[in-house]
């Protein structure tokens, strides 16, 4: 008996695997579209609540359209919060970080990728290892440490804590180390520093990765709370986190119009940031850990 009167229907072996092939990408794409459905139907309806009145956010029955839409939410906030405020304070902490975070993680994964000397493994594994550690387990440590310097409540102490990231040392790392070490020996043939081959060389390959951990970086330090709830009195310090937790409480009932308001403002940088770094996003993420 041949193969292909052994398939269902006479179907060959060719036809047979190529159905098959589409039954699973079919599912695969009906499963991650439900997942985006949910995910952004979630965020597109919070946008639309936005321009709801507080009374119309917890009717029932629930609406999906707004019946009156308004503005006054996006007024009130920006005109008689200090939204902007706290909106300045997580950009001048956000960008810094990531900044200082892609340069000590690309020059940690560099020593870690090329380069050979005692323990290396052994500092490698130590640092994998503080991963595991629980933020909380370090938050009195790291508060007593900063307020004995004096940078309670400056901008220093929402920066400077979080600018070494031992998940970008990681990342970083097992990329370089699939860069062709052809290329950084030609460099160092033709009389190249060390510090060059990183500028002109290193850095321009690794692109993607650091676009993936820019991405990364960005979403931990913008969302970040528990880290400036701690170290930040100031109201005119607050980041944004902190400004959406006040807003809940701002009067003597919860206004969700102005919550959710506060939500979509917040949203949008990072929407933002993520758009300007997808593709090389994707790429990093893809290509990290394979070998060239």
């Amino acid at each position: 008996m041949t193969e292909v009167s052994r398939r269902p229907g006479g179907m060959g072996s060719d036809s047979w695997i190529q159905a098959r092939e589409y039954l699973v990408s079919l599912a695969t794409h009906c499963i991650l579209a439900f997942s985006a459905f949910i995910a952004f139907g979630a965020m597109f309806w919070m946008v639309l609540a936005s321009f709801k009145s507080a009374s119309e956010i917890i009717a029932k029955p629930p609406t999906f359209l707004p019946q009156a839409p308004t503005v006054a939410s996006y007024i009130l906030i920006l005109s008689e919060q200090a939204f902007d405020r706290y909106f300045l304070n997580s950009i001048v902490v956000a960008l810094p970080s990531v900044l200082l975070i892609l340069f000590t993680s690309s020059i940690a994964g560099f020593v870690f990728a090329k380069f050979e000397f005692p323990a290396k493994e052994l500092i490698f594994t130590i640092i994998l290892s503080t991963l595991m550690v629980p933020p909380a387990v370090t938050l009195l440590p790291l508060f007593r440490l900063v307020s004995n310097l004096g940078w309670a409540d400056t901008y220093q102490a929402l920066i400077i804590p979080v600018c070494v990231s031992a998940f970008g040392i990681f990342l970083l790392r097992q990329f370089m180390e699939g860069l062709p070490s052809e290329l950084l020996d030609a460099g160092r043939i033709d009389g190249a520093s060390n510090w060059w081959i990183y500028r002109h060389i290193v850095l321009p390959l690794s692109v993607s990765a650091l676009s993936a951990l820019a991405i990364f970086s960005f979403l931990a330090n913008w969302d970040s709370y528990l880290w400036p709830l701690v170290i930040v009195y100031d109201e005119n310090m607050r980041t944004l986190p902190l400004g959406l937790a006040h807003l809940l409480g701002w009067s003597s009932r919860p206004r969700y119009d102005l919550f959710l308001t506060g939500a979509v403002i917040t949203v949008v940088p990072v929407v933002v940031f993520y758009s300007f770094f997808q593709s090389r996003f994707v790429r990093g993420v893809t290509l990290t850990g394979l070998k060239y």
